[in-house]
């Protein structure tokens, strides 16, 4: 080989490699990252003595626990006995959270628990006659810390004594809807707010991290969440041939409380519009978790005949089309007034 040739031929592998070793800045390496610390790695017993602790600290927790909430629910059901005292208990509550906890003097909180406790027995005398607006609020009182007890109760019941709610639910249900004439009116704001996210009871016992059970609804008076969630809910597991009867008893139910809450031009306008879409709704529920879809069905067709002129009614039709046609081996139309095409006349041909 020639030496030119030869040295043309170093020079030219020498500058590749370094042109291979120098990045260019599109190529530059990423700014190094610290690498995440390893896990410890535990001997066996180490192990052991973790999860040993664990266990008795874990057995600990829940007897605390299981302490603290039966004493806060012993102080409830003690204030749910009585209309005075449950009067003095939600005094006792919001002046602790609205005075004492606020630095306020105790000439000023003892100003305001004389204020709201007057203010309380002040309506509640008032709210002895069924037609008074402003309703019972002693017994709206006392309907509200009810039902935070069923609430606590709900949330520490295992999964497997979930259901035992279920009964005492429905007493509440049926005794909130007898009491219907007297918890009108500021009554009724009372009774929510008793449950409410500013509830003087639920600040003064810190008790919000523990009203969040699954399928529970907080409100007293939402009889859609108490059925949809809780009642309906269980009964499609335990007893699926009674979602009819439970449904009808939720429409039943609210029509019979909202007719005591509501003037009565407001009232007839809800029988009006809301009756039938709550129908529609138990229809459909019923085709898509109910026992027998037939019967759902059938249902759904019954409620469109019964409210034609409703607004909901086109959609109805359009809803029933679907789940007919999702059933059929053969699609109908999706226009059932069209002509269907002639059938071709193939007589006499070959």
């Amino acid at each position: 080989m020639k030496p030119t040739l030869l040295l043309t031929l170093l020079s030219g592998a020498a500058l590749f490699q370094a042109q291979a070793q120098t990045p260019t800045p599109a190529t530059a390496p990423a700014a190094e990252t610290t690498p995440a610390a390893e896990k410890p790695k535990l001997t066996e017993a180490q192990v052991n003595n973790v999860l040993s602790q664990l266990k008795d600290l874990e057995k600990a927790i829940l007897n605390q626990r299981g302490t603290t909430l039966s004493s806060i629910l012993a102080k409830l059901n003690d204030a749910v006995a009585s209309d005075q005292s449950a009067i003095k208990f939600f005094t006792d509550c919001d002046v602790l959270v609205n005075s004492e906890r606020k630095e306020a003097s105790k000439a000023e909180a003892r100003q305001r628990a004389e204020m709201v406790e007057r203010n309380m027995e002040r309506k509640s005398k008032a709210g002895a006659s069924a037609d008074d607006e402003e309703g019972d609020t002693a017994l709206a009182l006392r309907f509200g810390l009810r039902y935070l007890i069923l609430t606590l109760e709900a949330h520490e019941a295992k999964d497997e004594d979930f259901k035992k709610m279920v009964p005492k639910l429905q007493a509440y249900i049926t005794d909130l809807v007898a009491s219907a004439p007297k918890l009108k009116g500021r009554a009724m704001n009372t009774l929510n707010r008793v449950c409410g996210g500013n509830s003087p009871v639920i600040q003064a016992f810190e008790l919000d991290r523990y009203l969040t059970r699954p399928h529970w609804n907080r409100n007293p008076t939402d009889f859609g969440g108490m059925y949809n969630q809780t009642l309906l809910f269980v009964a499609k597991t335990e007893s699926p041939e009674s979602m009819a009867t439970l449904w009808d008893s939720r429409i039943n139910n609210e029509a019979a409380f909202r007719k005591e809450q509501m003037a009565e031009p407001e009232y007839l306008l809800w029988v009006k519009n809301e009756v039938p879409a709550l129908r529609w709704e138990r229809a459909t529920f019923l085709y898509d978790d109910g026992p027998s879809a037939i019967a759902g069905m059938a249902d759904m067709l019954k409620v469109i005949k019964e409210f034609p002129a409703h607004a909901d009614a086109p959609s109805w039709v359009q809803q029933l089309r679907t789940s007919v046609n999702a059933s059929s081996a053969t699609p109908a139309t999706s226009d059932p007034s069209a002509t269907p095409p002639p059938t071709p006349n193939t007589a006499g041909t070959n």
